[in-house]
């Protein structure tokens, strides 16, 4: 049968504006889709102003977070006029796709669906991907806006779907997607890994130029994103890897967890470099330490022909000085690492994070010894968490003395432990609630630790970190979501920013 040429897909990016790389997973299906003949476009809400949703950026600095740099960013990165959802008609009737390919996160899927129901007077095949898909399939087919739902990674299975939709064929025994047909769901297994080497380099020209611009302590830079590695081995409750790991593991026997060949990072670098005039790298790895020593080597030595100022995570563990000393010569500028709880018994038995706090102080005291800005990731709001344990978690921050330290609130995602400990304490009360990102307020009941009181901890945090501990009894004050609390509040900001920003 004669395929149909002018098969198109339309990508959906259904992200308020963030400080967000351009997604990696959309370059690459783009990529896949343009190497069959399938015309592809793509809708990045990100570029529009959304008045329904909190501007992240604006929240991230106005409490703190990060340091300022909205003014230098929108110069750069404007939102465009248009409304998101008058653009995403617009689109959508101009390219006229086959099909529509979404990709978002829990605390974007109302949003994913707020734009679908827009074009609703046109029937369009959709197609739902991403973690939040991948755990809860049935939850996003209960949607009348999406017809199917892919379970883990999409590559294959995508293209696959596309080559039988423009030839015709049945398409409902693809490994990997949930399909919903006369008013019943066909769940097909998950299919075999596709090796990160296999991939080919994204598509990365399918973004508006603007998307690449990011900011970085406070600068902006050209930042490209690399993918390293996909998966995690660790076990952290709050998040969904182990989950990933465990269902990959029984349906396939295979590790989800894996990592790319040097080589083939070299040449995405060098596809960055030379395209798009890169000016920083973003590794994309949850722990990019996870390189054994040896292979760490053979990438500085690759890397060391660019010796572009680079960021990268970690695991606190996995931090040794002969691995600084290497990734610091040829261009190391920004690591990030994820300490979330400074209680070690309430992170072994609550987080599974099992390391002692002085493990945490000794490798990153490392970091410091070298030019290179440490960001410290923590969480508050942990079910069964309390006001006091906060302050461990700002002890062991003080301890570590980052340059800068996040702290984010508690999200009890799908596909989590955490999220069903906290549906089994009753602080969950509806089973099906979407989670929020974790940069505004908690959506737990939790009678020990309320939710003003976590909005208070976590908009002093900062506070407690970098002022001296005689101040600790007027940051207690500025936690109070109240009009006097407030006014103590905007005056340590003030502060603040004239002495540590």
């Amino acid at each position: 049968m004669m395929k149909n040429i002018d098969f198109k897909v339309l990508l959906v990016y259904p992200n308020p504006r963030k400080m967000s790389l351009v997604p990696g997973s959309l370059a690459l299906f783009s990529a896949l889709l343009k190497n069959e003949g399938v015309k592809v476009d793509i809708f990045d809400a990100s570029l529009y102003k959304q008045k329904d949703f909190e501007d992240p950026d604006e929240y991230l600095e106005k409490n703190l977070t990060v340091k300022p740099f909205l003014k230098k960013y929108s110069k750069k990165v404007k939102f465009e006029s248009v409304n998101p959802f008058e653009a995403f008609c617009q689109k959508v009737q101009s390219f006229e796709p086959d099909l529509l390919a979404v990709t978002c996160v829990e605390s974007t899927f109302a949003y994913a669906i707020s734009l679908l129901k827009s074009i609703q007077n046109k029937r369009i095949l959709t197609i739902l991907g991403g973690v939040f898909a991948s755990f809860s399939p049935e939850y996003a087919l209960s949607y009348n806006e999406i017809d199917i739902v892919c379970i883990g990674d999409g590559e294959r299975a995508l293209v696959e779907l596309v080559n039988k939709l423009r030839n015709d064929q049945d398409y409902s025994n693809i490994s990997n997607l949930y399909i919903k047909k006369n008013g019943d769901i066909i769940k097909n297994k998950i299919g075999s890994l596709t090796s990160l080497d296999d991939l080919p380099i994204g598509d990365f020209e399918i973004f508006n130029e603007k998307r690449f611009y990011r900011a970085m302590a406070g600068k902006i830079y050209k930042m490209v994103p690399v993918e390293t590695h996909r998966g995690c081995l660790n076990n952290c409750a709050f998040c969904n890897s182990p989950l990933q790991n465990k269902m990959y593991k029984k349906e396939t026997g295979q590790q989800y967890f894996r990592a790319k060949s040097i080589s083939n990072v070299y040449e995405e670098i060098k596809y960055f470099v030379e395209n798009f005039q890169a000016e920083y790298i973003f590794f994309w790895a949850d722990n990019f330490f996870a390189y054994p020593v040896k292979v760490i080597e053979e990438f500085c030595e690759m890397y060391s022909e660019f010796k572009l100022p680079f960021f990268c995570q970690s695991y606190p563990v996995n931090i040794n000085e002969k691995k600084l000393q290497l990734l610091y010569k040829v261009g190391l500028k920004r690591l990030s690492v994820g300490i979330e709880h400074g209680n070690e018994t309430f992170r072994k038995k609550v987080i599974n994070r099992n390391y002692k706090n002085e493990t945490v102080i000794k490798n990153l005291a490392l970091v410091n010894r070298y030019d290179i800005e440490l960001s410290v990731n923590n969480i508050i709001g942990f079910p069964d968490e309390t006001p006091d344990l906060v302050m461990d978690t700002i002890e062991l921050n003080r301890a570590v003395n980052p340059h800068t330290a996040s702290c984010s609130v508690f999200s009890p995602f799908r596909g989590t432990y955490l999220r069903e400990l906290c549906i089994k304490k009753g602080y969950l009360k509806d089973k099906n609630a979407l989670s929020e990102s974790n940069d505004v307020a908690s959506i737990l009941e939790m009678p020990q630790f309320k939710k003003d009181q976590i909005e208070g901890k976590r908009r002093t945090f900062e506070f407690y970190i970098r002022f001296p501990k005689k101040r600790w009894k007027e940051i207690a004050l500025a936690e109070n979501i109240s009009p006097e609390g407030n006014k103590i509040w905007k005056k340590l900001s003030k502060e603040y920013t004239e002495t540590y920003v």
